[in-house]
């Protein structure tokens, strides 16, 4: 698998004028990652696509387990994921941290 390389902030890379292009477990880890933040709606090419955010998981009262079980269906949607090894959820300020440890084809990444 090939994917063109974001930056912390979801900007295309680019050096010497031409898009960075990943790939392996990098380029995994990164679509695995940007999977679980696309909100329902947002890709203008799917907009079935994503977690339903704003109202599965902000409308609902299904706590922090309806949430990880969300993100947990997201992440092994894709067939580059074996299994999903670990996910740790911490809410606090109105935030909610989640950190994933995920079995791939091409080994064991954490976003």
């Amino acid at each position: 698998m090939q994917t063109l390389q974001l930056d912390e902030h979801n900007n295309l890379v680019i050096s010497n004028t031409s898009l960075n292009v990943i790939d392996g477990i990098d380029a995994c880890a990164q679509d695995t990652k940007t999977r679980v933040g696309l909100c329902f709606g947002e890709n203008p090419y799917d907009v079935t696509e994503g977690i339903d955010y704003f109202n599965d998981i902000l409308g609902r009262l299904g706590g922090l387990d309806y949430v990880r079980e969300a993100i947990r269906k997201r992440i092994l949607a894709s067939d580059e994921i074996v299994q999903i090894e670990n996910m740790e959820t911490k809410a606090h300020d109105g935030e909610l941290d989640v950190v994933v440890n995920i079995s791939s084809i091409y080994g064991v990444f954490e976003i």
